[in-house]
């Protein structure tokens, strides 16, 4: 993945979490984890957007989850918003 496309990507992740931040009135904890799948090279955007990145399988090498530790379980609101833009923003990744 290109530099331009890994930074598109951490836009739109970025707006996804202004947004949730925004929705629930909740501070957006340290402790993120950005989970992706293992031959995705959007494992890379970690040193983008400040997020923690654990590789899983995930269905599409484009697919990743944003959670939280269990120490957070007061921050489900915004996962929960976060996932909300995330479903009405499609976002496109063009090769």
């Amino acid at each position: 993945m290109n530099a331009e496309k890994r930074a598109k990507y951490a836009d739109y992740i970025a707006a996804a979490v202004r947004y949730a931040i925004q929705e629930t009135g909740l501070k957006w904890p340290e402790a993120t984890i950005l989970v992706v799948k293992s031959y995705s090279e959007l494992a890379g955007v970690d040193s983008i957007i400040g997020f923690q990145v654990y590789v899983m399988d995930m269905p599409s090498s484009f697919d990743f989850f944003v959670a939280f530790p269990a120490a957070y379980t007061n921050k489900y609101k915004l996962q929960k918003a976060f996932l909300e833009y995330m479903e009405l923003n499609v976002f496109e990744v063009t090769e």
